[in-house]
């Protein structure tokens, strides 16, 4: 078949695919309108040369769908320039960094980023962690996505849901000052202290079985998380974050506050130190 007569008979398939796209990456009518004859004029280009490249590997229809998927990061690109992570993502590692994208490139809101990271089940993405690294990636202003004046709301948002919106916003404010000054509190932790910490908090493992693991008598380890508490409380306040602070964003909820991205040190061994080397990064939670 010649690649112009497979380019007019797929014609509707094309465009399914690319309004396809469009919905995904979350285009509005104008934007999607224009997205779909982008691509129908990518495809005619170079006499047909997408077809003409088509190995038969695949479904025509599956080829198509990589093609236009392509297409259209070149196509954002081209509209807005090169999108990058932050520093923070990037140290952050890759999770953030998908977060992080979903966000600021692509407008999504935080609700609709975790369900698009979390599903199907078995994803590799907690809600939990998602939450954790979202308070911890630079407030950044996302890509402007046109909205059309039939899609205006007619009213504004009464009194009651404008107030919530703006306390909400200050408790991720709060939240996110509180997971910062925790990392910094974590890492000035030695070693030890630190994986006490985090098979306590992160593992919820109990005080016995901490012990157990680390060949330290169990009155010691009790003792240790009483100071390890104490200075924790101690350097929030030193930072300004108050008890009641604190309790009140774990009362809402709608803040994940965790301990922040520190290393994971492997429990010792009957002739090891607790100092072992950490490779992998974990997070904790606070509680």
């Amino acid at each position: 078949m010649k690649a112009e007569d497979a380019y007019l008979q797929n014609l509707r398939t094309i465009e399914q695919i690319a309004r396809s796209v469009a919905r995904k990456h979350r285009l509005n009518p104008d934007e999607a309108a224009e997205f779909t004859q982008e691509v129908r004029v990518h495809l005619l280009e170079d006499d047909y040369a997408v077809f003409r490249k088509f190995e038969g590997r695949s479904s025509l229809s599956t080829y198509l769908h990589t093609v236009i998927k392509r297409f259209h990061s070149q196509w954002r690109v081209k509209q807005w320039g090169k999108w990058r992570p932050s520093a923070e993502a990037k140290r952050l590692g890759r999770k953030a960094i998908d977060l992080e994208r979903l966000l600021t490139r692509d407008g999504y809101t935080f609700e609709e980023a975790v369900r698009e990271l979390t599903t199907p089940a078995g994803s590799e993405y907690t809600i939990a962690e998602l939450e954790a690294i979202y308070l911890r990636l630079p407030p950044r202003v996302p890509r402007p996505i046109p909205v059309s004046d039939e899609l205006l709301p007619e009213s504004v948002a009464a009194d009651g849901e404008a107030d919530e919106l703006v306390e909400a916003r200050d408790r991720e404010r709060a939240a996110r000052y509180t997971a910062t000054t925790l990392d910094r509190l974590f890492q000035e932790c030695g070693a030890e202290d630190q994986l006490i910490l985090q098979m306590r908090f992160w593992d919820e493992r109990k005080v016995p079985d901490i012990a157990r693991t680390l060949h330290m008598d169990q009155k010691k380890v009790y003792k240790r998380l009483d100071k390890l508490y104490l200075a924790l409380r101690r350097g929030l306040e030193k930072a300004g974050v108050s008890k009641s602070e604190v309790a009140l964003l774990l009362a809402r909820g709608d803040q994940e506050i965790r301990f922040g991205i520190v290393p994971e040190i492997p429990p010792p061994g009957p002739s090891q130190s607790a100092g072992g080397k950490g490779v992998r990064r974990r997070e904790g939670r606070a509680r």
